[in-house]
């Protein structure tokens, strides 16, 4: 059976609603702590970690569709998995803290202090494709941001890497040795050597920066700036920018992703309720197409 847990963020409301989506019905309803807003899986799909604006997780079997654990965190923010699913880390919203739990017993095993941030966003670190470390955004609005370096194994910041302002977005090439950093107020994309953990390149694009998404076989990176409503695409080979693609109007915090064989890009335009399709071959628009109010996230079927 193929479920769909929702996050029902309303006031007073602070449940997960299942839904089946072979009938498009909800059968059941989890509750869960005060104004969940995030939700995510295991990796082996047999639990679900929400978070909630009372500092908890709640962890979900998804088996039952019931609250088997609580892990009490200071204002959880992001919960991310790593990949072989033995751990999840936690953003704490309050800023220089990511907490580490272990997903056999559901219990916090490790907190890590990492660089103080003005600015949380809910999606501001990444692990490496093959686990073994972790990339955090410390994001600042009025002083270059950085990048915390979390050696999984040990849960120790090993670097700490300094990027532009407002840092926002981070993406792995495929075989984990680049990193690509957003950076919104610097206008700028920060590269990243995985290995040395150093800044190999600073790319000025301008107009605020906001996601970054790069193609599976490594060899494009695209990034769609808010202000001047583009979508930049650079060469991972030269660190270049090699085309400037006009689209709708993005106005914040918009999604840009690839079809799963790299042939097309999608581009969320929030402010005028459309996407964007970008054949990557010729790095130009073929379709426009209208969807709903405020698009914002997007998810490819594997086909």
């Amino acid at each position: 059976m193929v479920l769909a847990y929702v996050a029902n963020f309303g006031f007073g409301d602070n449940t997960v609603s299942v839904i089946d989506v072979k009938t498009h019905s909800v059968i059941a309803t989890v509750q869960v702590g005060n104004q969940p807003n995030f939700v995510d899986f295991t990796p082996d799909g047999k639990f679900a970690y929400v978070n909630s604006g009372d500092d908890i997780i709640s962890v979900i079997d998804v088996k039952t569709h019931s609250v088997i654990a609580t892990v009490q965190i200071d204002f959880p923010f992001f919960v991310a998995f790593t990949p072989d699913g033995k751990l999840a880390y936690v953003r704490n919203g309050a800023g220089n803290i990511v907490s580490v739990i272990d997903t056999k017993t559901h219990l916090m095993i490790s907190t890590i202090q990492v660089d103080n941030a003005n600015i949380i966003d809910a999606q501001n670190f990444k692990f490496t494709p093959n686990g073994k470390l972790a990339y955090v955004i410390n994001s600042t609005s009025d002083r270059p941001s950085t990048v915390s370096v979390i050696d999984v194994k040990t849960h120790s910041v090993i670097a700490t890497i300094s990027v532009g302002i407002q840092a926002h977005r981070i993406a792995f090439s495929p075989d984990g040795k680049i990193a690509y950093v957003t950076n919104k107020m610097s206008g700028t994309v920060t590269v990243i050597d995985v290995k040395t953990h150093s800044v190999i390149s600073t790319l000025n694009i301008g107009g605020n920066p906001s996601d970054v998404v790069i193609t599976n076989d490594g060899k494009l990176v695209y990034v769609n700036s808010e202000i001047v409503d583009t979508v930049t695409a650079i060469d991972t080979k030269t660190h270049s920018v090699i085309a400037t693609i006009r689209v709708g109007n993005i106005q914040f915090n918009s999604f840009l992703e690839f079809t799963p064989d790299n042939k097309l890009a999608y581009a969320g335009n929030q402010a005028d309720g459309t996407v964007s399709v970008i054949d990557v071959k010729t790095h130009s628009i073929i379709a426009t197409v209208p969807v709903g109010t405020d698009p914002r996230a997007i998810a490819f079927t594997p086909n």
